[in-house]
This record gives C-alpha cells, sequence and structure tokens, in this order.
C-alpha cells in the first residue's frame, strides 16, 4: 500500500506541477519526490488509523530509508539522463548527456549527482541522530527540514522552469517543507520551555 501510495502521490503531484504533460499519466517519465512523500505519508496515516501503531513510530522509522531510496533514484536519474540535470555551466565537473532519454550535448551540473550527495549525508546524520534524540517526530522533521533545505539550494541550478515567486514549483515545494521543519522544532522548544 505505502509503495502505491508513493507513487501515485508521485505522479499526481508531477501532473499538478506541469498540466501541460497529462500524456505521461501512463508513462514510466515524470513523478515528483515531493508527491512520494506525500502520498507514503498519507498512506501511513490511514495505516495508523486501523493499527494500533502510533504515527511517529512508523514516520520515524521510515525517515531514513526514505531519503536513502531518494539517492538511490537519483542514481537511475543520472544514469539515465532523464531530463533531471541542471543548467549549462563551465565548472570543472560539468557533464553533457549526449545519450540520455532528454539528451544534450551542452556541459550542465549534475544535479542527480548533487542530489545523491546531500542524500547520503542526511541518511548519515539520521542515524546518527537517532542515538542521541529519540523524540516522536524528530526523525521526520529533521528529515523534513534538510532534504527541504538542500533541494532548495539544488533548485538554483536546477534546469526546472521558475513558475512561482521565481522559484520552480520544486523549490517552492522544498521552501515549504523547511518551513514546515522549523515550525515544528520552533513550536516543540517553546512548549518545552514554557511554566
Amino acid at each position: 500500500m505505502l509503495l502505491v501510495s508513493g507513487v501515485l502521490g508521485a505522479k499526481l503531484l508531477f501532473l499538478m506541477k506541469h498540466p501541460d504533460k497529462s500524456h505521461l499519466m501512463f508513462n514510466g517519465e515524470g513523478f515528483s519526490s515531493q508527491g512520494a512523500l506525500l502520498g507514503a505519508l498519507l498512506a501511513t496515516y490511514v495505516y495508523t488509523l486501523f493499527d494500533k501503531t502510533k504515527l511517529h513510530v512508523i514516520l520515524d522509522s521510515a525517515a531514513p530509508a526514505a531519503i536513502l531510496a531518494y539517492a538511490i533514484a537519483r542514481i537511475g536519474c543520472f544514469l539515465s539522463g532523464d531530463d533531471c540535470y541542471g543548467i549549462p555551466t563551465d565548472l570543472p565537473w560539468a557533464m553533457s548527456f549526449p545519450n540520455g532519454i532528454k539528451a544534450t550535448e551542452q556541459l550542465v551540473h549534475p544535479v542527480p549527482l548533487y542530489e545523491m550527495g546531500y542524500s547520503l549525508v542526511i541518511f548519515i546524520l539520521l542515524l546518527a541522530r537517532k542515538k542521541l534524540i529519540n523524540r516522536p517526530y524528530d526523525q521526520l522533521f529533521t528529515l523534513v527540514g534538510l532534504w527541504g533545505f538542500c533541494r532548495f539550494l539544488v533548485e538554483f541550478v536546477s534546469a526546472n522552469e521558475k513558475v512561482i515567486f521565481s522559484m520552480s514549483s520544486s523549490q517552492f515545494g522544498a521552501l515549504l517543507m523547511f518551513v514546515a521543519s522549523v515550525i515544528f522544532f520552533v513550536g516543540r522548544s517553546s512548549k518545552k520551555n514554557s511554566p
């Protein structure tokens, strides 16, 4: 159920962001990682309505696996050259994707490698943090905050179209993720410090 919900969420949010690409509805292209996260969160919530497991236990346990899965998915994007690459650059590590699904001869930012890199760092941080802090929703909102922050920065060199306040829809979504995390941790801190 979780896998199906994640895939459906990924496809639906992609189509909401790109209504002009409705032809990709039943295609292996066109997914949104943020949609996958939302779909998985919704499915998990529904599951806990019928099960005695607490929501935070499942979400906190799944957080490291979610970002590791994202890192693995970025390897697939990189190897296929599926238009997830970035804007042209002359940096020493710039790459072209002449045989990619969406081929380009230009030297561009290898955005999937950036995403894979920060995802692996977040994965390691989550594992280390769990040993130090094990409070409800800590892993989830640490993931949401770090992922949102990193994705927000990477979108500056992404080739995604700028559509909302000079941001891509993915960058705007990443900003919302980061803000949600900040609100959670500030709110929890203020509750802890209140008399």
